[in-house]
Formats: C-alpha cells, structure tokens, sequence
C-alpha cells in the first residue's frame, strides 16, 4: 500500500493553525491580561489597541466575557493549535477527537462573540476589516471538521 500523501488541505490548515496559535499567544493573551492600551509596556498590547481604536470597539472595551473567551483563546487554544499542526503534519490520527471538539467549541465561541460584536452596542466601523480578520475563525474549524470527517482521516484513499 502506497504511503498516504499530504493534501494541500493538510499543508493550508498547518500553516493557519500555527498562525492562530501566534495570534492567540501574542494578541488574546493581552486581553485576557487586561492590558489593552495605548502606552502598554508589551507591543502587543499597543498593536492590539490600535487594531481596536480604528476597527473593533469591542476590543478595545474589552468586557469580561472577552477576557475570558481571549484567555482561553491565549492559554488553550494557542498550545492545542500547535499540537493540532504537528499531528495534521505527522497524519497522526490521535487528534481527530481533540480536533472535532476544539471545531465545536470554537464555533460555538465565534456566535457568542460575533454576535456582541454585529448586534452589541459597538459594532465595527469597517465591515470589511472585521469580516477579514474573523472569517477564518469559521471557515478554518469547519476546513479542519471537514479533513478529519472520516474514522481514519489519513487513510491512504484520500
């Protein structure tokens, strides 16, 4: 049996999943600490502020509910990204449960913050922006729901 190949799926989630694994571990990490502000001593802090001034008000308010989503964001889900690169990497078949469930929980995280966000009391300004910057928190789990549908996603009949 010949050895099953990466798809070009595999390699586009990979490098998505470690871009989301920086985001979360530079940007969220800010404001699930709470330090969201113009002259924070972390740059992230700062770039986050500036983000939030010109595009996303709710950032830059940043109420609970959003520390705490940004927390699990920075301190959960920034490492699982990582390990869920490296097994999609190895076709390991031992994330496929993690991954399904990670799809779940962020989905369902992206209604609860996009909801505030749309019907909330501070929409985004630019539409267009806050649609760029948060489409691929949906479109990238259900990419990754899609790979890992199968019992054995890497079989070699991909």
């Amino acid at each position: 049996m010949p050895a099953p190949r990466r798809t070009v799926l595999d390699a586009f989630l990979v490098a998505t999943l470690c871009a989301f694994a920086a985001t979360s571990l530079l940007c969220d990490r800010t404001a699930a600490l709470d330090i969201i502000a113009p002259d924070s001593a972390d740059p992230f802090a700062r770039a986050v502020y500036w983000y939030g001034v010109r595009y996303d008000p709710l950032v830059v308010a940043n109420p609970l509910f959003l520390q705490v989503m940004s927390g699990i964001s920075a301190f959960v889900f920034g490492p699982l990204y990582l390990w869920l690169a490296r097994g999609l990497w190895r076709r390991d078949r031992s994330i496929r449960l993690p991954a399904l469930l990670y799809v779940a929980t962020m989905l369902y995280s992206m209604v609860v913050h996009l909801a505030a966000e749309i019907w909330g009391e501070l929409p985004p300004p630019h539409w267009d922006v806050f649609v760029a910057v948060y489409a691929p928190y949906v479109v990238v789990p259900i990419a990754l729901a899609w790979r890992l549908r199968r019992p054995d996603p890497f079989a070699a009949d991909d």
